[in-house]
């Protein structure tokens, strides 16, 4: 893992169209190393929700969000509610995969509060709040025709304020596929997904910041090609991000639609 030095912090001050404001999540890394809740928190989440699904109780998923609560109440960092909010995303899920609507709403809404009650947002909180916020979509759809915009334009905004933000693109893309053509949808997400791929996950190793999104990117991408039947296209990227994400479930699941293409 980096140590976040000044001059980690000028090489990435170089890289694309990074605001100031982009760079407070790097600075506050440096003060927030020393606690280990933190160190690999993305991972974290991510496992705690699996074990939730196996064993169909989400004790791991909440015994996390306390840690992240208190630890919010001792250090009042915009990256500490990122990934707050980043975990509501995850609890919203599993209550979904429950079948529990109401509830999954309830927590989505929640992550989505503390996103849109941040001040000094970076390039990574527009993103993360596009991406929740395109999915509490299915819970309001008589809201759609504003919630959708709204999210595309906080992706747009996580693009302006970091250029080289692989998951400001990828939301952008997501939002635009998932945004029925009829409302000018599906113009946009092939574009943005591969310049989403061109990028890297991080710009430098860090188990403290965000790194989601890549192979994201290669699933949507591949749908995207499937959807148009552009068949060696679409076996292209399988084979890419198959190689890169081995175990990936969710792209792995789409080899059975590319047979004898």
């Amino acid at each position: 893992m980096i140590r976040v030095i000044l001059i980690t912090l000028l090489f990435i001050s170089c890289q694309g169209n990074t605001t100031q404001t982009a760079l407070s999540y790097q600075n506050q890394v440096a003060q927030l190393q020393p606690d280990t809740l933190l160190a690999g928190i993305q991972d974290k989440i991510y496992r705690a929700f699996v074990q939730s699904l196996l064993t169909k109780n989400n004790g791991s998923l909440t015994e996390l969000s306390a840690g992240l609560a208190q630890l919010y109440e001792t250090r009042h960092h915009n990256l500490i509610q990122y990934w707050r909010a980043y975990l509501q995303f995850y609890l919203s899920i599993y209550y979904l995969n429950k079948g529990d609507k109401k509830t999954a709403e309830k927590e989505i809404d929640k992550g989505l509060d503390w996103l849109e009650e941040m001040k000094n947002k970076n390039s990574e909180d527009y993103a993360l709040l596009s991406e929740m916020l395109g999915f509490s979509i299915q819970f309001k759809p008589l809201k759609a025709m504003f919630l959708g915009p709204e999210a595309q334009d906080y992706a747009t905004l996580a693009i302006k304020l970091d250029s080289t933000n692989l998951r400001a693109y990828y939301v952008y893309a997501s939002n635009d596929f998932y945004t029925p053509e009829a409302f000018g949808g599906g113009k946009e997400a092939e574009k943005y997904l591969l310049k989403a791929l061109s990028l890297p996950a991080q710009k430098i190793a860090n188990e403290y910041l965000p790194s989601w999104g890549r192979e994201e990117s290669y699933e949507l991408l591949i749908k995207l090609y499937i959807k148009k039947e552009k068949w060696e296209l679409a076996k292209k990227y399988f084979k890419q991000g198959i190689k890169e994400f081995p175990e990936s479930y969710s792209i792995n699941q789409l080899a059975s639609k590319l047979i004898g293409k």
